[in-house]
């Protein structure tokens, strides 16, 4: 009998035993399923960017704060400022069609857009509640290089104003004014040569002055800021806004050639090898260069050892105020193999980095106290002009052979004109013929 009980006490707990096996087994079963459904699987979205060594390590703090809180993307950063857009039309080019997403400048969106190189976001802009979808909030000049027949291929993230800095101590030591917003061409040379001191203490126009022994310039130039911005100023144009003609032989335009050649030539400021030699705005940080045209975003007052000052740059000959806005921009590739993730991460990253530089190409966020909670390093002051430099930037008239337009432009006109000393009269019923060519082309496309 005992015997029996035995046997039947060994059966029941076999059994036991084979069932809890049996729920264990099904238990992790589910949780593994469970665990499987929950866990999404990012997809990973290259970026390709021209940002140096300190502008990528910014930007990935940034890009680490959006895969932190991405559920559908990791973007990988890769960041190299060396003969990018060489590089990036070579990356698109290529069979396995390059990063996800990229940094484009202006000038080649529209090109890059015409090739089919860019995806067309217009659909995925109208369905997005992102801020930075929000297409009515953007200048129409910060936009406009990245459409195409009517569509949008990619955002900008920062428009870059030319500002005029200056060097408060030098002009205190000259006991000359700041700039109060009423200078025009002539009293800012007036004001470069006052500002242009050689070794014995001596000014242009000066008896004894020797131009050949200067240690303070008052300005320098070395084919920026673009002349286009002087040409706006006297109410030229170098592009038609049909895209039909570079009226660049009008008397408003051969005017501010001139005025930009003299200045080139003006002993107020430094031969072109002394600029290449010394380096452009390094010479303005030395306080070699009194005054100094670059885009607000540089923030060179933050940078220096002195008294710097942010102004806007002077009006033209007849009082009208225009500055060149420099846009940067971001789009994504055709050939990305993950449309909808590649959108994701770069309206959410051109979002972020909307808040990172001077200035945001929107006009919400263009007032001093926007700014101000953004950049509380920079004044009021330097704020307030360079909201007034927004309200009149303008931006080249790009076009989808635009660089074949711009490399006439430089090579034939520019270059002479700045390291050759030549004449603009006497190139300029040369280059407009060849210029126009170009714009016939596109325009019988």
């Amino acid at each position: 009998m005992k015997k029996r009980i035995s046997i039947l006490i060994s059966a029941l707990m076999i059994l036991s035993i084979l069932v809890s096996g049996c729920s264990s087994s099904s238990n992790k079963q589910n949780s593994s399923s469970k665990n499987t459904t929950n866990t999404t699987k990012k997809v990973t979205i290259k970026l390709s960017t021209w940002a140096g060594a300190d502008e990528s390590k910014q930007l990935q703090s940034i890009i680490d704060k959006l895969n932190a809180n991405s559920k559908d993307y990791v973007i990988e950063q890769n960041s190299n400022p060396a003969d990018y857009d060489t590089r990036i039309t070579t990356q698109l080019s290529a069979g396995d069609g390059g990063p996800d997403l990229f940094w484009v400048s202006a000038q080649r969106a529209t090109q890059l857009a015409a090739q089919g190189a860019l995806l067309d976001i217009t659909d995925y802009m109208s369905k997005s509640d992102n801020k930075a979808a929000k297409v009515s909030d953007y200048y129409e000049n910060s936009l406009a290089p990245f459409k195409y027949q009517d569509k949008i291929y990619g955002l900008p993230w920062a428009e870059n104003p030319v500002v005029l800095y200056i060097n408060k101590d030098l002009f205190d030591k000259a006991k000359i004014p700041y700039p109060d917003g009423t200078w025009n061409w002539d009293k800012f040379l007036s004001v470069a040569q006052q500002l242009t001191v050689d070794a014995n203490g001596k000014h242009p126009g000066e008896a004894g002055f020797d131009k050949n022994n200067i240690k303070q310039w008052g300005f320098t130039l070395n084919g920026w800021p673009p002349v286009q911005m002087f040409v706006w100023q006297n109410n030229g144009e170098v592009i038609t806004p049909d895209f039909k003609s570079s009226p660049i032989d009008t008397p408003e335009a051969k005017k501010a050639f001139e005025f930009y050649s003299e200045l080139i030539n003006s002993p107020a400021v430094p031969s072109q090898q002394t600029i290449k030699d010394q380096g452009f705005d390094t010479m303005f940080k030395n306080q070699q260069v009194a005054m100094f045209m670059g885009g607000a975003a540089d923030s060179l007052e933050t940078q220096v050892n002195f008294n710097c000052g942010v102004y806007e740059v002077p009006s033209g000959p007849t009082g009208k105020k225009v500055t060149f806005g420099d846009l940067y921009g971001m789009a994504i590739n055709a050939k990305t193999h993950n449309p909808e993730a590649a959108f994701k991460a770069f309206i959410d990253l051109t979002n972020a980095i909307q808040e990172w530089k001077v200035v945001p190409p929107l006009k919400s966020e263009v007032n001093v106290d926007a700014l101000k909670k953004l950049h509380p390093d920079r004044s009021t002051e330097t704020l307030d002009n360079i909201v007034k430099s927004m309200s009149y930037a303008e931006g080249f008239r790009y076009f989808a052979n635009y660089p074949d337009w711009d490399n006439i432009f430089w090579n034939q006109l520019m270059d002479p004109i700045i390291n050759n000393k030549a004449n603009p009269d006497s190139l300029i019923p040369k280059v407009k013929p060849q210029l126009d060519n170009v714009l016939k082309q596109y325009s019988s496309k």
